[in-house]
């Protein structure tokens, strides 16, 4: 690019403000910047301190690792051209720098290079500042530089947008020396920024992929409050059916998703501690790859009616199969006497959706159905619900005014100091109610085992406990994964207007073989998982988290051997013994047959 004006233009300018006729719109406006800055005519960038380099480096990681594939390429490409590529942060401070070796020892002598400060504010006008300011390409030659000791360069800069936010990360500037000739500096610096987003696109893509599946895994694990998950662009990842309806200050979440991305280069400490009562009612936590943040959970916390879930009907969740039909027949029969229920089975297994089905069936079904999770019970808390001074009380005393349901979430977490404090409170609420209130408790954990070792009050155990009903883990009824796997997606479907997903033979097998940990709170969060991921809603085998193919193959190679084992054992039976003659049944060679009773620890011993 031929420079617009010449150095008697720059001087007059200088000297006296006169605007050069020739000169570019966009140099004269950064000129007029860098005056009203009060920039001296430095022989060099200001350059910072090794700790705030580090501190520079630390923030901008995500940019750098985007980069490294284009700086080590045109590492490769520039050396002995002339030219050398710096890569700056969204301040203009130079983080890295490749390229030509002779030329970056002469970048040292005006601090073009690694350390300094090349925005407009602290070195006049030059590529890497007006690029930030305008936040798109320039090229800024020789005398167009705003500082006379830099005119002995030409430098083309282009920003560097996040893929994720849009917002700006940095810059990548090709600079070289005005001995040089160069024509193409704007056109490479503008491919190398292309490809930098690209690499910083295809990162942000796996690590929310990654979240995905972490969410997937731990989410058994989690409570079954309303949770929400944010990626590092403070973009929706997962939402439960729930925490929309549930969330009740919208404008506090909005506000809270745009301050994430501004947060996300900080220590997942700062972060929590930043974000802390960002939105009213909820727990937050930082999600974190090692020392990286890369998203925020967001859990309400249950303080007013749930509403029931779509499908919560016995005679529906009957039609699974034989062992949750005998289950719903069980439930039916309850619902409609006046006795407390508690309801166990591992995390996940439907206890809660069990629990809205009873008070559907129940006499006080037109009543509210009330959600409360007894880990956040305190001592000091329920004597201000005894003194009804508190907002739990207040639902409670509506309740019994109207009647409903009172389901207790995980009572056996209740501190042993409240315990007799809550079995207070019911008995409170159960004198108070006029319409009849149904008492449902659930449990993740045997309740009876925990009032024998000492760990919870046996009065208010059978308080609880008119009833038990258990829900088996999937893993023991194999014959019911399918069929619930089904409801689950349809009630997905359903509820959230939300496709309909499809299955192929292949995964369905290897979805029956899984042994489902997390139940169906697991099987619920895969279906979303797999909405969100899948563009056609065909899901195959390859579609499917990567431990449940490898546990299906292992069941697979376990259940082939086992049939395997059962043929060799009746062919040598049936030939009385005989090892040659088993082995013709068979149809393999006597020494294959020696080698497979070797392998199944069969003894060899037989009859031949």
């Amino acid at each position: 690019m031929v420079t617009s004006i010449t150095k008697s233009d720059w001087e007059a300018f200088m000297a006296v403000g006169r605007v050069p006729l020739s000169v570019r719109e966009l140099v004269l406006q950064s000129w007029q910047r860098s005056a009203r800055s009060g920039v001296t005519s430095l022989k060099s960038a200001p350059k910072v301190g090794e700790s705030e380099l580090l501190a520079g480096r630390r923030d901008a990681r995500r940019l750098r690792l985007g980069a490294r594939a284009a700086l080590q390429k045109a590492g490769y490409l520039l050396n002995h051209s002339g030219n050398m590529l710096l890569l700056c942060n969204d301040k203009g401070v130079v983080l890295d720098v490749a390229g030509d070796e002779a030329t970056q020892a002469r970048g040292r002598e005006n601090h073009l290079h690694v350390g300094g400060r090349w925005c407009e504010s602290a070195i006049g006008t030059n590529a890497i500042g007006t690029a930030i300011h305008l936040r798109r390409p320039t090229q800024i030659s020789s005398v167009e530089h705003y500082c006379e000791e830099i005119h002995r360069w030409n430098c083309a800069a282009t920003p560097i947008t996040d893929p994720a936010d849009g917002r700006l990360l940095g810059v990548v500037d090709i600079s070289w020396p005005n001995d040089v000739e160069q024509m193409n500096a704007a056109a490479l610096s503008a491919t190398l920024a292309l490809q930098i987003e690209s690499d910083l696109g295809r990162h942000y893509a796996m690590e929310r992929a990654r979240l995905v599946e972490r969410l997937h895994m731990q989410r058994p694990r989690l409570s079954s409050d309303p949770v929400l998950v944010l990626d590092r662009a403070g973009r929706d990842l997962f939402a439960t059916e729930d925490f929309r309806r549930l969330c009740a200050d919208p404008e506090a979440l909005n506000s809270l998703r745009a301050r994430i991305p501004d947060l996300m280069e900080q220590v997942p400490e700062v972060i929590a501690e930043e974000l802390s009562g960002a939105l009213p009612g909820a727990d937050l936590e930082v999600i974190a790859e090692g020392e990286d943040a890369v998203g925020v959970m967001l859990s309400l916390r249950r303080t007013r009616p749930v509403p029931i879930s779509p499908g919560a009907e016995l005679d529906k969740i009957a039609r699974i199969g034989p062992v949750t039909f005998e289950l719903c027949s069980q439930a039916q029969r309850l619902a409609g006497a006046h006795i407390p229920i508690l309801i166990e089975g591992e995390t996940g297994t439907g206890k809660t959706f069990l629990a809205q089905a009873i008070h559907r069936a129940s006499p006080q079904a037109s009543g509210r159905f009330e959600m409360l999770n007894c880990s956040t019970l305190t001592h000091e808390g329920l004597r201000e619900d005894l003194a009804r001074e508190t907002r739990r009380s207040a639902m409670l005393e509506q309740l019994a005014e109207s009647g409903g349901a009172l389901c207790l979430d995980r009572p056996g977490a209740t501190p042993p100091e409240a315990q007799k404090l809550l079995l207070s409170l019911l008995e409170q609420v159960s004198a108070r109610a006029r319409t009849g209130i149904k008492l449902l408790s659930l449990s993740s954990t045997p309740l009876y085992e925990a009032m024998q070792e000492g760990r919870f009050r046996g009065d208010l155990y059978y308080r609880l406990a008119g009833a038990r009903l258990v829900i088996p883990p999937l893993r023991t009824r194999r014959q019911e994964i399918i069929p619930s796997l089904n409801m689950v997606a349809e009630r997905h479907a359903r509820t959230g207007g939300n496709r309909s997903l499809r299955f192929t033979a292949a995964a369905l097998a290897t979805l029956e073989a899984y042994h489902w940990p997390g139940n169906l709170l697991e099987m619920s969060n895969l279906v979303a998982t797999l909405d969100a991921l899948s563009h056609s809603g065909l899901i195959d085998d390859k579609d499917l988290p990567s431990e449940m193919r490898r546990q299906s193959a292992e069941r697979e190679d376990f259940t082939l051997r086992g049939s395997e084992k059962a043929d060799i054992l009746e062919a040598i039976d049936r030939s009385g013994g005989n090892l040659t003659e088993a082995a013709r049944r068979l149809g393999i060679a006597r020494s294959t047959l020696y080698l497979k009773l070797d392998s199944y620890g069969i003894d060899r011993r037989r009859k031949d």
